[in-house]
């Protein structure tokens, strides 16, 4: 029995600590388990993806995986940036899925009916036990749930070996999780059938496809010119997204003040006036293609005009 599981998610979230946590727990109940985690320097919210692999007998090579019997997905928001790696499951494999959504618009987002999908809020379940949006916990528990491995037992002295902290609050997590995780069986499944991709191997699979040049196209130094974060639109990093109420805001500008990533702009907005006129007045908005969800705006708005909604 060999499985093989890739692990996606964002930086922050606990994707490097879930696998260190199965493993070593799979380990504790007899198995052989290699985690193999894959980054750069990555920040808070970029995409980071993590290998692991257990089996009963000992694991002599460190292929990377290229058809997993299971993906486990940190955010939803990352299920079609990632087509190519829930493509890549084995028919009757696992795309386990952190979402609040209901599961059968999972299943349709997900695209498959020849694999099992399993979902469950993570984040939801991480804000009440642990009060943070750290899914991984939970996650491991919908794992445990439907690979019939590792023991809950042994994921919590996982927890106290990889942690140290916390481990009451975790568990509860994992253990909630693993009873109310919801899992869609497949439609049909052809265990003969071949997969629809495999996964890349390279730094592509996370950035997109590079365009490579000899080294007489290099400028000099290796330096490029500004521009080039526009390209990245960050706001599929959050969690949670700022919404303003109009009327309690008075333009003070804190929000945009403060904002790190120059998300928060002034819009032009109709509104109606006395007599049948209408008038255009200034307000605040946000660019949501670069909100990454900080909560800063809501913190320092003076009259509570900004409020945190959950996204995922």
């Amino acid at each position: 029995m060999r499985i093989e599981t890739l692990w996606l998610g964002r930086g922050g979230q606990g994707i490097v600590t879930a696998t260190y946590i199965i493993a070593n727990a799979a380990v504790m109940d007899g198995f052989y388990a290699i985690a193999n985690p894959e980054f750069g320097a990555e920040r808070r919210g970029a995409p980071v993806k993590a290998f692991l692999t257990i089996d009963k007998n000992p694991i002599e090579d460190l292929e990377p995986i290229k058809t997993p019997d299971a993906v486990i997905i940190f955010d939803d928001k990352l299920i079609d940036s990632m087509r190519f790696a829930i493509d890549a499951v084995k028919p009757g494999g696992y795309v386990i899925v952190n979402s609040a959504k209901q599961p059968e618009e999972v299943r349709k987002i997900v695209g498959r009916n020849d694999v099992y999908i399993v979902v469950v809020d993570a984040v939801g379940i991480a804000m009440k036990h642990v009060g943070l949006p750290v899914p991984n916990g939970p996650l491991a528990g919908a794992f445990s749930k439907v690979m019939g491995f590792p023991r809950l037992e042994s994921i919590k002295t996982a927890f106290e070996n990889q942690l140290g902290k916390a481990v009451e609050e975790n568990f509860a997590a994992t253990k909630e999780a693993y009873e109310v995780a919801v899992v869609l069986k497949p439609e049909k499944v052809d265990t003969s059938a071949k997969p629809k991709g495999v996964i890349s191997t390279t730094s592509a699979f996370l950035t997109g496809p590079y365009e490579l040049v000899g080294w007489q196209q290099v400028n000099k130094g290796g330096a490029v010119g500004p521009g080039s974060s526009l390209q990245y639109l960050t706001g599929g990093w959050r969690i949670e997204k700022p919404i303003i109420d109009h009327s309690k805001c008075i333009m003070c500008r804190k929000c945009w003040l403060y904002c790190p990533d120059d998300a928060i702009i002034e819009a032009w907005r109709e509104a109606p006036g006395p007599r049948g006129r209408v008038f255009r007045t200034k307000v605040i908005d946000f660019d949501y293609q670069y909100c990454k969800g900080c909560g800063i705006c809501a913190e320092v708005c003076p009259t509570g005009a900004i409020q945190m909604v959950r996204e995922i």
